[in-house]
């Protein structure tokens, strides 16, 4: 840069400071009219702003345990605290509820809902130390998620794990697997096991192999549970010395000693048929083509073995019972399989009878193979570890732990704020998009720059090469950790670099995310196991080429003759007294076989209705393009029912005389009211309403907790407060606030709708409809929020810590953002204040997916039966259960029974939030010809925000083509203009 460019440099920047210091304070808006809102703070996005003030977040327990070894802390000896209901000396309210003969417990318990916020137990100390916490609980009634509580030692949080301390749920499988009328296996459902649970208190992502450490000085101490989800009783809590679990060695001088002896029988147990409880309903039996599994499954489908991709998260459990006929020292081998991520050890956790039975036990590594093996237990050198079991029977368990990688995963969150910090640092400096021509000296306006690069660079070069050691061939893993490392390298030797890579800082920080939810994947699939003498041999049990030659032959005679498309039994109506439905469905086969399953238990004996369920691909039922439902109505060969079809599906087919009234019904308004005010509104025409909505969505505004505190904000409640308090911050610290709803949110909260006269002409000629456009397009024309970006992303990276999102984020960044956790947050949408005081905050497109009836069913009445019990509370409440606890979180089932909704699993703090916005859901109905509305909309906004045109000259062009579209399909099927 020449001389001129440095003084006028120097110049900028003094009138930066001179601007920051003089005219803004947080909250402080300038009062300047005629400039946009942006223009007014960029030239503060070319001053450096120290970014160091961090959210006051409790730290991570390995951190705190590593202060416990820096001073020295060691456990407590000999010590045990037992406190029931009588030492609660606090709740957060007078009453406390206790009862008695609780699953079978007749001392008094704490029955705990929510209806009370926290309890506290008062405790003494004698001895300074490390301790261990054991709660004794019973799981209440509630949905299938685990009791989740908040653990306060003497006011505070000691780490953040502590504020989500899981209680699991026990379950198991309800009967042996049905066959159905195909030959296929059909998964039981998962039935509830309520006993009461001694728990040492650990983490619920199976971080860590022993229970948590509570560090206590001698004296008095107040323990406090605050409520986060679910109710629990709870019994005895004890506060004891940490146990010490000896080392194999030791364990086997002291069965030298004891005089024990190798048994001289051998056992097996198949792995799926023998569990008794599992701590999550998600782990269920899994079928295996392999031709050495047991049983088979070459030919029709045999739920063989257990685990696989659903035992994979951090302390999922499974228990297994056996019996052994004698008593003795026993090796325990398994076939099993660990195949999944492509080089990766994954870890268990091993107890007999409730007990690690030494410390080798506590993550017990299972290698990568690209084959079923049979595995034996033993040490590094290949010598089985023996087992003393006594004659009789016997319980296995085991549990996921993620072992040494949490060490990776750990550093891969700090890396991952780390990052997340640098890139804000930059683009305060160069904005979103930089200047490539323009030189910053990052390296020189942000001090700490390179240090933090370098420090990023080593610790991706130091995963790399830990995960490649343990590994049994280097994983893609660590590929990427090497590939950032070298870009990161590469802007160390040239900073200059830094503004055109901001994209692979911004890829960067996406990948880190991206494998820290990896890593916390550790899938294992079993088969059986065997116990046996420690001399025993077992042979590898491995197919050979022959035998999956002859596998493949046979599934290929069974396609000529399987039906693919249909789910479960197949029914054939050989008389016209017993009805089949043929009933459609747009989603995923586990959805579909789910529902089968329900219908098949519940519906059909109930109703004597059979159906017969077939599996379409997306958008296989809507209207608007040539696809399969659309061709079968033309051939006259149209389901009875069709589910998941698109909201705007319903009105065309209704059009069309293709879709039955469903308000011609008897108890329909019975029916409607299981859904939410207005949701049936998309599925009006004339004076007949032609489908239930089946899901739903929401609205919220999202945001980080951390950012929004480190830059003193407070979440706005309406739209002013975005326009004034929260932009402008937002802009000074080189941010933005995202938004993405389109016209529809403003339009309603104006009082306003598209159309009027019954969907005759357009609403958007009236003023209010004016006032909500122009306010619509100046988000963008005056105050520059971008026209498109991945909120997700940017929210991740912090460049956009606040903004409007929908039911897809949440789950998001439930699933997909670990580092986040705890650090976000949703509150309602901004609104527009009503002259009663009361905000509107009124959001369209809450409808997902519907349910329809075709006109060329012979069974109609039987179809409504049908759509009365699939929307029904009870069956969407289970349905959404059983297919979260088979899927995951990711699975979360947005039904639009609103009662069955309330009841799944959610954030109590988040479903307050979401049941508020959903109290302003509405809804645009489809009209003839509305499908132009959309598009002139959009090209009103696109002439106002990209071409500059007049706003009130932009929206007349779009009513007059909207009326005219309107009034050509009215004449086109002879609606009555007068």
């Amino acid at each position: 840069m020449g001389h001129n460019g440095a003084k006028a440099k120097i110049v900028l920047l003094i009138m930066n400071i001179v601007f920051l210091t003089n005219i803004f304070s947080p909250g402080t808006v300038y009062s300047g009219s005629g400039m946009r809102l942006s223009e007014k703070y960029k030239s503060i996005s070319n001053s450096y702003i120290d970014l160091d003030s961090g959210i006051n977040q409790e730290p991570y327990y390995y951190s705190v345990m590593q202060d416990y070894d820096n001073k020295g802390y060691r456990g407590a000896q000999n010590q045990r605290i037992v406190m029931d209901s009588g030492f609660i000396t606090d709740s957060s309210s007078q009453d406390i509820p206790v009862g008695s003969g609780i699953g079978g417990n007749e001392n008094k318990v704490l029955l705990w809902n929510s209806d009370q916020e926290w309890f506290e137990w008062s405790f003494n100390i004698q001895e300074d130390g490390l301790y261990e916490m054991e709660v004794e609980y019973y799981p209440l009634d509630g949905t299938s998620s685990p009791a989740k509580r908040t653990i306060m030692i003497d006011g505070e949080i000691p780490f953040f794990e502590a504020s989500n301390i899981e209680f699991p749920r026990l379950w198991t499988d309800d009967g042996e697997p049905k066959v159905n009328n195909i030959g296929d296996e059909v998964r039981p459902r998962q039935k509830e096991i309520r006993r009461w649970v001694n728990m040492d208190i650990c983490d619920s992502q199976g971080m860590y192999s022993e229970p948590f450490k509570f560090y206590f000085t001698e004296g008095e101490h107040k323990l406090r549970l605050v409520y986060v989800e679910e109710p629990v009783a709870i019994g005895n809590i004890t506060i004891k010395s940490p146990e010490i679990i000896p080392e194999y060695k030791e364990v086997k001088a002291q069965y030298e000693k004891n005089g024990y002896k190798n048994a001289t029988r051998e056992i097996k147990f198949q792995a799926e048929s023998s569990v008794v409880e599992k701590n999550s309903a998600t782990i269920r039996r899994e079928s295996d083509a392999d031709p050495m599994t047991e049983p088979s499954s070459e030919v029709n489908r045999k739920l063989n073995v257990i685990g696989d991709w659903r035992w994979k998260q951090g302390n999922q459990s499974i228990t297994w019972k056996f019996s052994v006929p004698e008593t003795g020292l026993y090796k325990i081998g398994l076939r099993v399989a660990q195949w999944f991520g492509n080089g990766l050890p994954v870890y268990r956790q091993i107890m007999i009878d409730g007990e690690i039975p030494f410390s080798e036990m506590k993550e017990y590594k299972f290698t990568y193979l690209n084959s079923w093996r049979t595995e034996v237990l033993q040490d590094d050198e290949g010598n089985p570890y023996l087992f003393y079991l006594t004659e009789g029977e016997h319980e296995l368990t085991m549990t996921v732990k993620t072992g040494p990688l949490r060490d990776v995963i750990f550093s891969l969150y700090d890396d991952t704020l780390l990052l997340s910090k640098v890139i804000r640092q930059i683009i305060m400096l160069t904005g979103i998009n930089p200047d490539v021509n323009y030189e910053y000296d990052l390296h020189k306006n942000i001090p700490d720059l390179i240090d933090n690069l370098k420090y990023l660079s080593e610790s991706m070069s130091k995963k790399e090469e830990f995960l490649t050691g343990i590994s049994s061939k280097k994983p893609p893993l660590a590929n990427n950790l090497a590939m950032i490392s070298d870009q990161l390298d590469n802007m160390i030797r040239k900073p200059d670099s830094i503004p055109r890579r901001l994209e692979d800082i911004n890829n960067a920080l996406s990948t880190l995310g991206t494998l820290s939810i990896s890593l916390k994947d550790h899938p294992l699939t079993i088969d059986y196991f065997m116990v046996g003498p420690g001399n025993q041999k077992w042979k590898n049990a491995v197919s050979n080429i022959f035998q999956h030659i002859k596998v493949t032959w046979n599934h290929f005679l069974r396609s000529f003759t399987k039906d693919y498309d249909s789910v479960g039994s197949v029914y054939i109506n050989e008389d016209q007294e017993r009805a089949v439905l043929n009933v459609w469905v747009s989603r995923g086969r586990e959805w579909a076989e789910l529902i089968k399953e329900m219908a098949d238990e519940d519906f059909t004996p109930t109703s004597g209705i059979e159906i017969n369920l077939n599996v379409l691909p997306a958008s296989q039922l809507n209207a608007g393009a040539v696809n399969a439902l659309l061709l079968a109505i033309c051939s006259g060969r149209a389901p009875d029912v069709a589910c998941s079809v698109s909201s705007d599906s319903p009105v065309e087919f209704a059009i069309r005389d293709a879709v039955v009234d469903l308000s011609q019904f008897d108890d329909f308004d019975e029916v409607s009211q299981r859904f939410i005010p207005k949701i049936l509104i998309p599925f009006q025409y004339r004076d007949g309403i032609y489908a239930l909505p089946e899901t739903m969505g929401f609205s919220a505004m999202f945001y980080r907790k951390d950012i929004i505190q480190e830059l003193g904000l407070e979440l706005p409640d309406t739209w002013e407060d975005v326009y004034e308090h929260v932009l402008p911050i937002l802009y000074q610290h080189g941010m933005e606030f995202y938004y993405n709803g389109g016209l529809t949110p403003f339009l309603f909260q104006y009082g306003e709708n598209y159309y009027r006269d019954n969907g005759l002409k357009s609403a958007l000629d009236s003023p209010l409809a004016y006032q909500a456009f122009r306010e619509y397009t100046e988000l963008y024309t005056n105050y520059s929020i971008p026209v498109s970006a991945n909120f997700f992303n940017r929210m991740r990276q912090g460049e956009m810590p606040i903004g409007i999102g929908d039911y897809g984020l949440y789950v998001q960044l439930s699933v997909a953002a670990p580092e986040l956790t705890g650090r976000w947050g949703i509150a309602p949408v901004p609104g527009h204040r009503k002259e009663d005081g009361t905000i509107d905050r009124s959001v369209g497109g809450i409808v997902g997916e519907a349910d329809i009836i075709m006109s060329q069913s012979q069974h109609k009445e039987e179809a409504w039966e049908f759509l009365k019990w699939w929307t029904s509370t009870e069956t969407q409440e289970r349905f959404g259960k059983e297919m979260e606890a088979y899927m995951g979180v990711q699975a979360r089932w947005n039904t639009a029974n609103i009662q069955a909704f309330k009841r799944l699993p959610w954030n109590s703090q988040d479903l307050k939030v979401i049941e508020e916005q959903l109290q302003w859901a509405n809804e645009t109905p489809v009209v003839l010809g509305g499908y132009f509305t959309g598009r002139h909309v959009s090209n009103a906004w696109n002439r106002v925000v990209l071409e500059s045109m007049n706003v009130r000259d932009s929206l007349e062009k779009a009513v007059k083509d909207i009326n005219k579209e309107l009034k050509r399909k009215q004449e086109e099927y002879g609606i009555n203009l007068e």
